[in-house]
């Protein structure tokens, strides 16, 4: 079979400049879109975009299937509704290598904050792709959302350091925690939506631009991952 000759350029959306101390699904993202396409190039290749695990490393990743929240853009949570822009700007907006401490500080409570304005907020519609997507995604979005959440409780310690009856994933012990987290569960399963939303906002532009986009397969997920607690060997 043979295939038409094509260039590309290879950036992780992290690269772009972006409001917030990191790139993202924002105006840049579509910038970067609109000059592959004046270059006459036809790939954007992009790295893995799951949450990453220790060192940051899009190859270290706590999931194979979430997305990584800092990925998305407050700008465009802003012009949905998601967030005040003041807000936003409020943030600091400094420039050179990416410090993900500082960056988790200032983005991930703002995330958190937009997703319960969409828990209280969001039209019949909105509410309407929100269930969409968690029942299209139930498979791993369920044990995803309650690994990140003990995860954080745990002080991001590996899944094996926890409690036995956690860590052997004891059914009663397991729907105590659901109960006891409920709220926190909603909003990381919002997170994800956000997520995806922008990412196939931005998928489909780049197809209406010609521009194939196109991730890195191979994704190598640490022993502290969620898909690995799921899935003990």
């Amino acid at each position: 079979m043979s295939f038409p000759r094509t260039a590309g350029v290879l950036l992780h959306p992290t690269s772009l400049p972006s409001h917030g101390g990191i790139g993202d699904f924002g105006p840049a993202a579509y910038q970067f879109v609109d000059f592959l396409a004046a270059a006459r190039q036809g790939v954007w290749q992009v790295l893995p975009l799951g949450p990453v695990g220790y060192g940051n490393s899009p190859y270290s990743s706590t999931s194979a299937f979430a997305g990584n929240p800092l990925l998305i853009s407050l700008e465009r949570l802003g012009d949905h509704g998601w967030l005040a822009h003041s807000e936003i700007a409020a943030i600091p907006d400094p420039s050179g290598a990416i410090d993900y401490d500082q960056v988790r500080a200032w983005k991930l409570p703002l995330l958190g904050r937009a997703a319960q304005n969409f828990s209280k907020h969001a039209l019949p519609s909105q509410r309407a792709r929100l269930e969409r997507f968690c029942g299209e995604n139930q498979w791993w979005l369920e044990d995803f959302v309650l690994f990140e959440s003990l995860r954080d409780h745990h002080q991001e310690d590996n899944w094996n350091q926890w409690p036995r009856e956690l860590a052997h994933r004891d059914a009663a012990a397991l729907e105590r925690v659901r109960r006891e987290f409920e709220e926190e569960l909603d909003i990381r399963r919002i997170i994800q939506f956000a997520f995806f939303e922008q990412w196939h906002s931005l998928r489909a532009y780049c197809h209406s631009r010609s521009i194939r986009i196109a991730g890195d397969i191979t994704i190598f997920v640490n022993y502290g991952s969620a898909d690995v607690w799921m899935n003990p060997q």
